[in-house]
């Protein structure tokens, strides 16, 4: 059978788009004015994705949403709010409350239906490993991303051990009941070691079985906040790579250094810097050694150089 979506605006050309680009690629589409009609809508069995608008007459889509989750059969439904609120107030209220994704308008709808995809497909990864239990799960990042991945362990609750590999690199995450407890790769633990794994986009995985607790607990919080704190640190770390000098170029402070340090506050990851700086440390050593994740000593470098601080040598 075709892919249910259930497409819920106010807006008739919305649900016209919509319908027109997925109907062509496989999906069936069920359209609805507002919330209390959708509501109607999904009498008929759920769906397997629903995209939804946030200022719709009536029930309008955070009471819908708040309805939905409401209901057992579909609490795991993919949810996308598609919405004109382009506010961060918003965007956060809308993650913080579980929805999958958050689209604002105007919108592309080429790039809402890739996102449709793969939270349909992350589901049924979701589905195929509660099948599997305590059998050995893995697979690949380029199939499923490791964000992904560590969403499906901590939606189900488990216990193990999620052990990555990427080209000369290799790493493991360590799950209680569904939260991160602890990640190392290398020299790097904790949020330093997860950061860095998040950004591996060629890796394999294994998700082990572990009989007790995890020997250690490096990190802490729930599993979605944790999350989104690595994935805007991998973005970070993206924008700032780029910049940084070969990692065998050593730092060394400069002759101006401590009259450009003074009155400057320095961030923790500037301190650790500067102080590496001082033996002429090289960029990959600072990157590895230092116990800060990766994009905070990456910014660290860059602004230090930029401000004059620091040269590069070799």
């Amino acid at each position: 059978m075709a892919p249910l979506l259930l497409a819920v605006d106010d807006n008739r050309l919305v649900l016209e788009v919509v319908s027109d680009f997925f109907g062509p690629r496989g999906w069936e589409v069920l359209r609805a004015g507002e919330g209390v009609e959708a509501l109607r809508a999904l009498e008929a069995g759920p769906p397997a994705a629903i995209v939804c608008d946030i200022l719709m007459p009536g029930m309008d889509g955070w009471a819908f949403y708040e309805e939905v989750r409401r209901r057992p059969e579909l609490a795991e439904v993919p949810f996308v709010f598609l919405t004109i609120e382009a506010e961060l107030p918003q965007r956060l209220r809308a993650l913080h409350m579980g929805a999958d994704d958050y689209i604002v308008k105007p919108f592309d709808v080429e790039e809402l239906y890739a996102r449709v995809e793969r939270l349909v497909e992350r589901r049924r990864a979701l589905e195929e490993a509660r099948r599997a239990g305590d059998a050995l799960i893995s697979g690949s990042v380029e199939h499923l991303a490791i964000s992904d991945l560590l969403q499906i362990l901590a939606l189900n609750g488990k216990d193990g051990t999620v052990v990555l590999e990427q080209d000369e690199s290799n790493g493991r995450i360590e799950f209680e009941a569904g939260k991160i407890v602890h990640a190392v790769s290398g020299r790097a633990r904790g949020a330093k070691a997860l950061y860095r794994m998040l950004g591996w986009t060629r890796a394999t995985f294994r998700v082990l079985p572990r009989a007790g607790p995890a020997a250690e607990h490096t990190i802490d919080g729930a599993a979605t906040n944790v999350l989104m704190d690595g994935l805007v640190s991998v973005d970070e770390w993206n924008r700032w790579a780029d910049m940084l000098p070969p990692r065998v170029t050593s730092l060394r402070m400069t002759a101006e250094a401590r009259a450009r340090l003074e009155g400057k506050t320095l961030s923790p990851a500037e301190f650790e810097v500067l102080s590496r700086a001082k033996s002429g440390a090289s960029v990959g050593a600072v990157l590895e050694e230092s116990a800060q994740p990766d994009a905070l000593v990456a910014e660290a470098i860059g602004t230090l150089l930029s401000r004059g601080i620091l040269r590069a040598e070799g």
